[in-house]
């Protein structure tokens, strides 16, 4: 009997593209995870990609369809076609890798709109139970300076607001697991000394995770 594999979702905003170091990091990743043959991957390219962004109709309808219940007409369904087409894919992975490089301390724009087109009312969260339970989400990014990912405060390194949001937000649509791993490798001396610590962490969740 065939086993069916798990479902892991990679959504990557790399403006940098090959030079990217925040790709670096993601190939270890998949790397580990192929060599697992337990998985089916699938990749979502935020720069190939159309993110909606609400506007006054489309969050209109968003509330009228998924706060109120109601039908919406073909127009209106249409302004959230996009976002629906997100959430179905998103909906669909076990195990969820976003990957990005920090910007400002936190995720970038592009990457903060992916989120927020696919936390949904009564699709992928709710007050009242956990819609995302059984799954996994890792962010997994590149920075200029070496933060904290488990702690958030004004006074450095705890400047790391991009784990801020993922556990908050993640934890909160019932997700199973929330980690953040990222560091710096922005020159010869960062990329020496943290390559080798970063890429045993990111190698030890994909075992936890794909054993």
């Amino acid at each position: 009997m065939q086993i069916q594999k798990l479902k892991t979702l990679i959504v990557h905003y790399l403006p940098t593209g090959t030079n990217s170091n925040t790709k670096k990091l993601l190939d270890i990743f998949i790397s580990e995870i192929k060599n697992k043959d337990i998985t089916e991957i699938e990749s979502l390219d935020l720069l190939k990609t159309s993110v909606p962004i609400f506007n006054e109709e489309s969050i209109s309808a968003y509330y009228k369809r998924n706060y109120q219940g109601l039908k919406l007409s073909e127009t209106e369904a249409k302004l959230l076609s996009q976002n629906d087409n997100l959430i179905k894919q998103f909906k669909s992975a076990s195990v969820i890798v976003l990957a990005c490089p920090m910007h400002n301390f936190g995720y970038p724009a592009l990457m903060k709109a992916y989120i927020d087109a696919v936390v949904f009312h009564n699709e992928t969260f709710a007050y009242n139970q956990k819609m995302m339970r059984g799954k996994r989400i890792l962010t997994i990014y590149s920075s200029g300076g070496v933060y904290s990912n488990e702690k958030f405060s004004f006074e450095y390194p705890n400047w790391n607001s991009m784990s801020l949001l993922a556990k908050a937000t993640f934890n909160f649509m019932g997700f199973d697991e929330v980690i953040t791993v990222g560091t710096s490798l922005r020159d010869d001396e960062n990329y020496k000394n943290n390559l080798p610590k970063i890429s045993s962490e990111i190698k030890q969740i994909a075992d936890n995770w794909f054993n």
